[in-house]
């Protein structure tokens, strides 16, 4: 007797006849849904499946955006022109960056295709026809973003096609281009009047009145600008940018200022324009009150008169470039340190500056709070410059500690507030620094295996602190859901410094980071031995003289359990005699690789030394745990 299905089901029959797409029975869109979630790469590979699934595959609805820099050398040219062509009117993102292998015509059978770009990269494309190149310019009039550096086919001409046919466009980059002069991109800046990013390094004629006076008008709507490498550039054009004229800017004799209008420019890249002086900084000050990013490296005229003069009127200031600016001294980074930039700068490059002292680097680094990487290679600072760095982490630390104490008293206090404590938070290159010494580098080691106590619960729910012998073992999730204090990293420094020590730091730091720090402390013990031949006796000393009453430095309660009596820290009454070297351990000295040390340095240049992938970090990252202790 047949069975009734109950109301409202239906059987699902799946075919298994060989040679049958069981996808054949889903709708089209259903499908494109599906194959929306793959990324490009596997789209092309399940291309060769069937024909059906080539057909989706294929469809210009799964390629808004094209990016051929992650799959061009496993495609062929042909591949790749077929693909664009196929999605047509689709593609709104496109980016052929660096693909040379393009020809004529392949390159216009893509440009008669594409009718509704918005952003094109053509950078490095040498074999993109001019022809080609007007053809895709004047098809798609929305175009709003174009980078077309160091293309051979871009001339004057094509800046005249860009004028006329993109009269949206908002951002252009044009560097490098050996055919293309001020005289074409007048008449860019003649007609697009969106735009906001301009980037013309390496391009000649710039230096022309005319020229420097267009950019000047649309000085006030620009917000990006590099003219990088423009070697003719002079003072006098400088001038023309900032107001318009030759003439010497006048100076208000009441408020101090130039009689200039303020332009809008946030990021001014004058790199290697070696014929500029301290005198275009000076006519800069209060022309880029907004600026955020000046980079000005490998110009040897630049003097401090000029950065005394411009530093006070950028208040904004987070990012600065002064590679191989030679004649600089100390008086550049006071006046830093004294304006209000100073709160603000974030980023600091100072590589080669030889004039540069340990009085002006350590100020610098005292009075800029936000300071998360600093390049002083090929400089002469000592050890005094990462001493102070050392102290300025470790005091910023505490004052989030502290604010953070605050939050978890009024219940408030979660995991996005503690990212200041879970990574790196200053870089330092010091690298070809004649003055340094290997004391550094275990300063900066030591510094980043300190972690401190800190009270994970409120106010009302504390109980009595206590310390367990077992504090320094690295805590789980379980075990710290018990008690009211956990061990707390706090950040780390990351160190480029001379190449002898450079795998050692790099290998000590990602041992901290998967929260190993007994490995981690081992490597840095032997790290001192190998390099002093002195005992264990230096690493009590430094412990002893922690500033934090609660800072842990390594495993320095295992190293008193050890050593004394056996009782717990912080209830042995003769405390003093645990840190004489006979109750710790016997005397030793050695100049020979310990263990850990031998693992580290004895790692091929491309291999691992320590034999941690990104996945064990990310999985650490996302249970909450982070260098050995959990957030809560």
């Amino acid at each position: 007797m047949p069975t009734l299905e109950p109301p409202g089901t239906y059987p699902v029959k799946v075919c298994q006849c060989k040679g049958v797409d069981p996808t054949d029975a889903l709708p089209r869109e259903l499908l494109l849904r599906i194959f929306s979630y793959l990324s490009s790469f596997d789209l092309l590979k399940l291309s060769a499946v069937s024909r059906s699934w080539y057909d989706i595959c294929y469809d210009g609805s799964l390629w808004h955006t094209i990016d051929a820099t992650q799959y061009y050398t496993r495609l062929s040219s042909a591949q790749l022109t077929r693909l664009i062509t196929r999605s047509g009117k689709y593609v709104k993102d496109l980016n052929l960056r660096g693909c040379i292998y393009l020809d004529i015509f392949e390159s216009l059978g893509i440009a008669k295709s594409l009718s509704n770009l918005l952003f094109i990269s053509l950078e490095g494309s040498r074999k993109f026809d001019h022809n080609a190149l007007t053809q895709l310019i004047k098809n798609n009039i929305s175009l709003t973003h174009a980078d077309f550096s160091s293309l051979m086919t871009l001339t004057n001409a094509s800046c005249f096609t860009i004028s006329s046919s993109c009269p949206n466009l908002v951002s252009l980059d044009v560097s490098w281009c050996p055919y293309c002069d001020a005289n074409g991109l007048i008449d860019i800046l003649r007609s697009c009047k969106y735009l906001r990013d301009l980037r013309i390094s390496g391009c000649k004629g710039v230096e022309d009145e005319s020229f420097m006076r267009e950019l000047h008008n649309s000085a006030r709507h620009l917000r990006r600008l590099s003219m990088a490498s423009c070697t003719s550039l002079t003072d006098e054009s400088m001038r023309v940018l900032v107001s318009g004229s030759r003439d010497r800017i006048l100076i208000d004799p009441v408020t101090r200022r130039p009689h200039i209008l303020p332009t809008k420019i946030q990021y001014l890249n004058l790199s290697y324009c070696i014929l500029l002086t301290s005198q275009t900084l000076s006519d800069l000050s209060y022309a880029v009150p907004d600026l955020y990013e000046l980079e000005l490296s490998g110009i040897p005229a630049i003097l401090d008169d000029g950065f005394n003069d411009l530093i006070p009127s950028t208040p904004n200031l987070t990012y600065l470039d002064c590679e191989e600016c030679s004649q600089l001294s100390d008086s550049t980074l006071n006046a830093i340190a004294r304006a209000d930039c100073g709160k603000m700068l974030r980023h600091g490059h100072f590589s080669f500056c030889e004039n540069l002292t340990d009085e002006g680097v350590t100020n610098l680094l005292k009075s800029c709070p936000a300071l998360k990487n600093l390049e002083l290679d090929n400089t002469r600072v000592t050890d005094e410059v990462i001493n102070v760095a050392v102290q300025v982490t470790r005091e910023r630390v505490g004052k989030v500690l502290d604010t953070l104490q605050r939050l978890v008293d009024r219940g408030e206090y979660g995991a996005p507030q503690a990212e200041e404590l879970t990574g790196v938070i200053m870089r330092l290159a010091t690298y070809d620094c004649p003055n340094l010494t290997w004391q550094s580098t275990l300063s900066v080691m030591r510094r980043n295996e300190e972690r401190v106590l800190f009270n994970r619960r409120p106010m009302a729910s504390r109980k009595r602190p206590a310390l367990s012998q077992d504090l320094t073992d690295p805590p789980d999730h379980a075990g710290l859901s018990q008690g009211d204090t956990v061990l707390f990293p706090t950040g780390f420094i990351q160190l480029k410094c001379a190449y002898d020590h450079q795998k050692i730091i790099d290998g000590h730091l990602q041992f901290l980071l998967i929260g190993d720090f007994d490995t981690a402390i081992q490597l840095e013990r032997e790290f001192a031995e190998y390099c002093s031949g002195n005992p264990d006796y230096e690493f009590l000393r430094y412990a002893q003289l922690a500033v934090r009453p609660n800072l842990l430095v390594g495993n320095l309660p295992a190293l008193l359990n050890r050593g004394g009596d056996g009782s717990p820290p912080g209830q042995n009454n003769n405390a003093s005699n645990n840190f004489t070297l006979g109750n710790i351990m016997r005397s030793r000295r050695r100049h020979r690789r310990g263990p850990i040390l031998s693992q580290v340095l004895d790692a091929l240049p491309g291999d691992d030394p320590v034999g941690i992938d990104e996945g064990t970090v990310l999985h650490h990252r996302r249970r909450g745990s982070f260098a050995g202790c959990v957030i809560m």
